[in-house]
């Protein structure tokens, strides 16, 4: 016999108005010897919510023998009824009375202790729906399901009107494919879902039906930015969790975000905080930032679930507005981070540095950025450089790199003012695909963006500067080896070893602007000498050695578009 129950629901107004759906309900009997009586279902089909009113006339309540399935062949069962909208509750019969009932997994059980029937909600968007499970399982036969449940007391803006929602890697991580409910009004939403053959799974509540409402999950129990769970058998139910933390719901910590906008010109849409605790969504109201006393200190208080968090002050309510270029001392992935305990935390810092306190930036100058393009073919959509004190910032405000004498060393000049610490980094193409970024060359000179990428850095002096240059994706300047000659021709030195000048002889197919560079076997470049334009055929070139050290040196000749190397010692 059925369990006795005592859920209450809120009926639909004007149910028996309401257009009714066509669910199918097919059942797999693979492995189960059918009853001679056949299979039947069992639900509250009539009277939904047991208060005396059928809202579906054609059908019994919880009667064993009522409603029987069809056999379809290849062991499946079913039955369509015309039912309205709303939740239901039933069982499976294997026969035609309650003995015979099958026992419904805890994972799609009304509740996982007490009632054991099972429950699917008809949401009334379609015209017909269906589902199809095996016998005795919460899923079709062969596969596995996962029973999701979040507990959302603590969320401050409360429940999103549209419902909770679950998105994942099981259903195209679709925001608004999956909806779960709460089955007794307690504040913690529930849901199972089949994962396929699939033995864990990655996944997300969301608290609403877009992306823009994602919780944000806490660095100890983010996988690749979702959560995870493994299958330990075919229907697992979760731990119930809370929304945007790691564990169950505890009284949540006040935490109040406090920004020094003093160096900055304040966006009209405010300042406001963005991070893992809501999404990374600067946009969200509860995170707009105020100056209640007009001092330019802006602050919200947030509260939130004890844990680790990444986050940054962004100076509007879009990224394109413009976000903070949080310093290496204080970078954690690219971001700033705050652990949360049960104590209240203040987070004081000046935009864009380290400090509660904003340190005067240095003045405005010229910075002017070099790269070496020889390991890499600059691409025709131009070499760039994009950067944080651009306006806009990054790829929006990229400056494009020019290489006067053809030696494949691109430069731009940039006026900058603000923070003396500036993060940038060089493109080689289209501006807008990540792809053509500097890679992972740079991660010992650079510092973690907060998505996966890194960014060069350097701290302005306040007067014109020249920047080293730098070999494209590399943290020092290119160095040709002797067996990476290009299409100069014989390249030959004298004397060697060479003391205050060398002579190198070389023959060339053009008339062409010969540069000369002298690198160290770290790839450094110690010396950069222009010779003029030389004509066809065979030249000699004279190179001044004087204050370069002893040692082994690369000697690179480079007419634009060509270039060769030899190595000569220095004594």
């Amino acid at each position: 016999m059925k369990k006795i129950f005592t859920f209450c629901f809120v009926a639909l107004s004007a149910m028996m108005a309401q257009a009714q759906v066509a669910v199918t309900f097919n059942v797999d009997m693979t492995g189960t010897t059918v009853d001679p009586n056949g299979v039947h279902i069992a639900g509250n089909f009539n009277d939904v919510n047991y208060d005396g009113t059928a809202e579906n006339a054609a059908y019994v309540n919880w009667n064993p023998s009522a409603i029987a399935l069809a056999d379809q062949g290849n062991g499946i069962w079913s039955v369509t009824l015309n039912i309205v909208p709303e939740r239901y509750e039933f069982k499976f019969i294997n026969g035609n009375d309650w003995p015979f009932a099958e026992d419904v997994p805890n994972a799609c059980q009304v509740e996982v202790n007490g009632n054991d029937n099972r429950f699917w909600s008809i949401s009334g968007l379609n015209a017909t729906e269906s589902m199809t499970v095996c016998y005795a399982s919460c899923a079709a036969c062969g596969e596995n399901t996962i029973r999701f449940r979040v507990d959302m007391t603590q969320e401050a803006a409360g429940v999103n009107p549209v419902g909770i929602f679950v998105a994942g890697n099981f259903q195209g991580w679709n925001p608004a494919g999956s909806q779960m409910i709460d089955p007794d009004g307690n504040g913690t939403f529930e849901g199972y879902f089949s994962i396929g053959t699939a033995t864990n799974a990655q996944f997300k509540f969301i608290n609403g039906n877009d992306w823009a409402f994602a919780e944000g999950i806490p660095a100890a129990c983010n996988i690749n930015g979702n959560r995870e769970i493994n299958v330990v058998e075919a229907n697992t139910v979760a731990d119930v969790i809370c929304f945007s933390a790691c564990g169950p719901c505890q009284a949540p910590t006040p935490v109040l975000f406090r920004v020094d906008m003093t160096l900055q010109t304040v966006n009209a849409n405010g300042p406001h905080v963005a991070g893992s605790f809501q999404g990374w969504n600067p946009a969200d109201p509860a995170s707009l930032m105020t100056d209640p006393d007009g001092d330019n200190i802006y602050e919200v208080t947030l509260l939130l679930q004890p844990g680790t968090y990444q986050y940054k002050f962004v100076n509007g309510a879009a990224w394109a507005d413009g976000n903070e270029s949080v310093p290496a001392d204080c970078n954690v992935g690219g971001n700033r981070e705050v652990v949360v305990a049960a104590d209240p935390v203040v987070e004081h810092f000046c935009y864009n540095q380290c400090g509660a306190e904003c340190v005067v930036d240095p003045a405005a100058a010229d910075i002017t950025f070099r790269v070496n393009m020889f390991t890499t073919t600059p691409d025709a959509a131009g070499v760039w450089m994009i950067g944080g004190f651009t306006n806009p910032a990054w790829q929006a405000g990229a400056v494009q790199m020019t290489d006067a004498n053809g030696d494949l060393v691109y430069e731009c000049t940039v006026n900058i003012s603000g923070s003396a610490d500036i993060q940038y980094k060089f493109m080689n193409g289209d501006v807008n695909a990540p792809v053509n970024e500097e890679g992972t060359g740079i991660i010992n000179c650079g510092i973690a963006n907060g998505v996966g990428g890194y960014n060069r850095i350097h701290t302005r002096s306040g007067i014109a500067e020249v920047l080293n240059t730098v070999c494209f994706d590399s943290c020092a300047d290119c160095i040709i080896g002797v067996q990476e000659a290009m299409a100069l021709t014989v390249l030959n030195a004298y004397p060697v070893p060479a003391n205050e000048f060398v002579t190198l002889s070389f023959g060339q197919v053009k008339s062409a602007p010969i540069t000369v560079r002298v690198m160290n076997n770290l790839g450094q470049v110690v010396s950069t000498q222009y010779m003029g334009n030389l004509p066809t055929g065979n030249n000699q070139v004279r190179v001044n050695l004087e204050g370069v050290a002893s040692g082994i040196y690369a000697i690179e000749l480079s007419n634009g578009t060509e270039r060769t190397a030899v190595q000569i010692a220095v004594k």
